[in-house]
């Protein structure tokens, strides 16, 4: 049987507790006294914030739009509670919280109580299934995208072939007709590009046949160095850093080269031919979300600009085939499409965010070999 608590014993235990932080303020919002779990929480001394305002707990971007007053009014009509909110340590350290806030007055005075939970590890865990679940979805849309593809490009392959050979056969004709010999040269011209289409289309549907290679990244860079100067041209500075010590991977080495050169073409373009280029390659532990059990060293290769980025409505978009930002003429919009048909062909996975040149950096991952 439990025995009976005076109210004295009950408050002691509310006193003594660490994993909430409990705060009493009066009618101004300023503190009359708090429990142990501020100084577990917050780091401040027993007392340190009375007659502070509460509000030194709020970050100054929610100071600043009105956060801690609208709390505060909410918890005078009746209460509030908010989860997830940036509070702020004593060491100026941010953490995410679960926050409340209650009436307590009485007939005598105005008083309100703060209730505060750190779920710093409960919010980090619930963004990274929150993420793992929006990556799955976007590889499920382009996986039916890839298969649409895959098939387009058969048939598109098979008109092209048609045609091909019918102006071979024409061109192996012997004609003194000069504007006849320009214009089967304009056609075949054409059916190069198309050609070029179909492997970037049969890259992306999962059509191309990969011959993985044992190789070591740093070496890739450092063999091709030049030819990726080349393709940014003379306005752009391009860098190359690799950590020490990377692991070796398996990649089909002409696709892998190719997927750096869509990569770099794009930057050079998004910058019009004047800018900084930064390509790195290191070791990061990732789990994919088809992937199971813990998490496995990957080899990221990452190609980031100064140009003016990618915007977060378009995103999403970025890796489908035909999909370009390009004016009409100057883009297949199969370039990105071919880095995440070739990172998925390789295990792996293509990704897209902010450069810390301030411009876009698209990162493949491929799985070390270990």
């Amino acid at each position: 049987m439990v025995p009976d608590r005076t109210d004295d014993a009950w408050l002691q235990d509310i006193r003594k507790l660490r994993s909430y932080a409990i705060v009493r303020l009066d009618g101004d919002g300023r503190v009359l006294g708090c429990n142990a779990g501020v100084e577990a929480i917050f780091g401040y001394a027993p007392n340190e914030l009375n007659g502070r305002h509460f509000s030194c707990l709020f970050s100054e971007s929610d100071i600043a739009r009105g956060v801690d007053q609208q709390a505060f009014v909410q918890a005078l009509a009746g209460d509030f509670e908010q989860i997830g909110l940036a509070m702020v340590r004593k060491d100026d350290s941010r953490f995410r919280a679960s926050l409340m806030l209650e009436d307590m007055s009485s007939d005598d005075a105005v008083s309100v109580m703060m209730v505060i939970r750190d779920i710093t590890g409960f919010f980090n865990t619930q963004k990274r299934v929150r993420e793992a679940q929006e990556l799955t979805l976007r590889g499920q849309r382009l996986d039916a995208v890839g298969k649409l593809t895959l098939g387009l490009s058969h048939d598109f392959n098979n008109l092209r072939s048609v045609i091909g050979n019918s102006l071979d056969m024409l061109a192996a004709r012997r004609t003194g007709d000069e504007a006849a010999r320009r214009i089967l040269d304009i056609a075949l011209r054409a059916v190069e590009r198309g050609t070029r289409l179909t492997r970037q289309m049969l890259a992306f549907g999962g059509g191309h046949a990969l011959v993985p290679q044992f190789s070591q990244v740093d070496g890739l860079l450092q063999t091709s160095q030049e030819l990726y100067e080349r393709v940014c041209g003379e306005g752009v500075a391009l860098e190359i850093r690799t950590d020490a010590g990377l692991p070796p991977i398996t990649v089909d080495v002409a696709q892998f080269e190719a997927a750096l050169l869509n990569l770099l073409s794009n930057s050079r373009d998004a910058m019009k031919g004047v800018g900084r280029v930064l390509v790195e390659a290191r070791t990061e532990m990732m789990t994919l979300p088809a992937m199971k059990g813990a998490d496995r060293p990957f080899v990221c290769i990452t190609v980031g600009d100064s140009g003016p980025g990618i915007g977060g409505d378009i995103r999403d978009n970025v890796f489908e085939p035909f999909f370009t930002t390009k004016a009409v003429g100057d883009g297949s919009g199969l370039g990105l499409s071919q880095v995440h048909g070739f990172a998925a062909q390789s295990g792996g996975v293509a990704t897209i965010g902010t450069s810390p040149l301030g411009g876009a950096a698209v990162a493949i991952y491929l799985p070390a070999v270990v």
